[in-house]
């Protein structure tokens, strides 16, 4: 059985078609970038908005609902209730409203040691 040469071990098969993708965006870009931009729209069109990078500056104190920290490290609200229930990640409460909130850095936190996880199982 040969290595696997894939660069980065911790990725998933999503991980890994998203970085192709972007490698492809990327290269149009640089061929005919009235041409990227017009699939780029598209694509937000039709609720695939990761497709166009954009750089995101998070304050690791702010709190942010379920919805908004799942998007932010790109789980499903599900997965982030498990990390709640394992005891990964904090909830805190609205006294008017009772929805749970998050804290940024928490929810970055765990999406980076279990990538670390990941990327150690790969390497076994």
């Amino acid at each position: 059985m040969t290595a696997d040469p894939w660069p980065w071990p911790a990725d998933n098969q999503l991980d890994r078609a998203r970085r192709i993708a972007q490698s492809y965006r990327e290269a149009l870009l640089e061929l005919d970038a009235a041409r990227c931009m017009d699939l780029d729209e598209r694509a937000r069109a039709l609720g695939q908005g990761w497709v166009v990078p954009e750089l995101v500056t998070i304050d690791e104190n702010e709190m942010l609902s379920a919805t908004a920290a799942a998007a932010l490290v790109g789980v499903n609200r599900s997965t982030l209730y498990r990390w709640v229930e394992a005891g990964h990640v904090s909830v805190v409460y609205r006294t008017n409203k009772q929805r749970p909130l998050f804290r940024a850095g928490d929810v970055l936190a765990r999406a980076a040691a279990q990538r670390r996880r990941r990327a150690q199982r790969a390497r076994r």
